[in-house]
């Protein structure tokens, strides 16, 4: 009994990691399915994984978040074209 609790603790806390990496990263779905499946991996993968929220400008290149519609960098606007 103490080694299904041990195990089913694990990846819970495997769950709950992996939904809170996938939030920051901007993908709580995926975080969460690759935490429950997975457990470890799924968290490793996550970490690994690039950001969702963040894309590169197409004027300048730095990292804009993709509801933008001006590049706080080049200050260029940014048109829906960003997916």
């Amino acid at each position: 009994m103490d080694n299904i609790l041990f195990w089913l603790g694990f990846y819970l806390v495997m769950l709950v990691l992996s939904t809170v990496i996938g939030y920051s990263k901007g993908n709580v779905v995926a975080g969460a399915l690759l935490g429950y499946v997975l457990g470890p991996i799924g968290v490793l993968l996550l970490l690994f994984s690039k950001d969702r929220r963040m894309l590169p400008c197409p004027e300048c290149a730095s990292k804009i978040h993709r509801h933008s519609y001006f590049c706080p960098q080049c200050q260029q606007k940014v048109f829906k074209r960003l997916k």
